[in-house]
């Protein structure tokens, strides 16, 4: 399939995507839906019909495949109506839903129907990230026994003027830390069974939680700490030191990351793997230097490059979603199992 007929619903977060799809050999945007100011002047800088509601769309228009970018609370109803129209792709925006009840019936409904479903968690496609993963799966690490990562930094002040960015739903955890858990998930192939979090609203005084530091236990034996806090001036997150963002600043020579193994540990995104030369006696432990081995991995745009796979998806040249509807939905259950915890102060089991 060339020139697949793609359409995106949602012109705020999916204005970036609307971007790439104009550009895209295969792609062939020719209406959107959205409504406000600015779904105008997107639809109007990309050249494509806007309609301000997605079942207009759907029964006027024939296209092959949709990217979903509405608020979480929509995506179950957006995703049943592409299936029942005849689109055979989507790309729908992290998280799959806001609860696992929505999210099983997104994933039922697309196997009903035949539909391939690509959940946009953008990280997967970040050539850093894809690195990180192969490279544990080579075994070089050894068995993973612990993993600390964190998420601090300081969001503009005007950032808060926004009523939604001062409630639970619009804050860190759904926001920020999604991201950051997925990753956990999609790089060690791990399952994560029980969560302590403890969260506090200290630095703003909003209902919305501003820091949260997180203990995972997952089921092969490993454990991870894992802090987020968005009132902290840091270089330790990922999104400053990846680069990959030009809205944003480019730190370097830190890590948002620590991978513990038994043959050694990893520094992300320094891309730093440190060992011993070997296990034997006289050249093992402490007494001894490590050995430091860096590795560089072109920089890339993952959302270009997550835009890439799901055209790919559609045209046949790749058959396997980086993020199924199932891994979209592992996440969110270690993010609401988060929010649950932070919420009572107990330790809560992900069935």
């Amino acid at each position: 399939m060339a020139n697949v007929k793609v359409t995106v619903f949602g012109l705020n977060q999916g204005a970036r995507i609307a971007r790439l799809l104009k550009e895209h050999e295969d792609a062939e945007l020719t209406c959107v839906a959205g409504f406000g100011q600015q779904a105008e002047d997107v639809a109007a800088e990309v050249g494509a019909k806007l309609y301000g509601d997605y079942h207009d769309l759907l029964a006027a228009e024939e296209v092959d495949a949709a990217v979903i970018a509405l608020p979480n609370s929509l995506h179950k109803d957006a995703t049943i109506a592409c299936c029942e129209a005849g689109v055979k792709f989507i790309l729908l925006e992290k998280p799959i839903a806001n609860t696992p009840e929505d999210a099983q019936a997104i994933i039922d409904c697309c196997h009903e129907h035949g539909v391939t479903l690509l959940i946009g968690h953008h990280r997967r496609s970040s050539n850093l990230f894809l690195f990180l993963k192969d490279f544990l799966a080579s075994g070089k690490l050894g068995d993973i026994v612990g993993i600390q990562s964190s998420f601090g930094i300081a969001k503009e002040i005007h950032y808060w003027d926004a009523e939604w960015h001062q409630v639970p739903s619009g804050a860190i955890l759904l926001v920020n830390a999604i991201h950051d858990l997925d990753d956990l998930n999609n790089v060690t192939g791990m399952t994560v069974k029980k969560v302590y979090a403890a969260k506090r609203n200290t630095i703003r005084g909003y209902e919305a939680e501003d820091s949260v530091s997180v203990l995972f236990e997952f089921e092969e034996g490993a454990t991870a700490t894992y802090f987020v806090s968005d009132g902290t001036p840091s270089p330790w997150n990922y999104d400053l030191l990846a680069g990959e963002n030009e809205q944003w600043a480019y730190e370097t020579g830190e890590d948002s990351m620590h991978i513990f193994g038994t043959k050694g540990s990893f520094g992300f995104p320094s891309m730093t793997f440190y060992h011993y030369p070997s296990e034997k006696d006289e050249e093992y432990g402490w007494r001894h230097p490590l050995v430091k081995e860096t590795f560089t991995v072109e920089r890339n745009n993952p959302m270009a490059s997550e835009v890439d796979h799901f055209l790919d998806l559609c045209c046949g040249r790749e058959t396997v979603p980086r993020c199924t509807g199932e891994q979209g939905l592992a996440s969110l259950k270690v993010i609401n199992a988060t929010i649950e915890s932070g919420n009572t102060g107990q330790v809560v089991t992900i069935d």
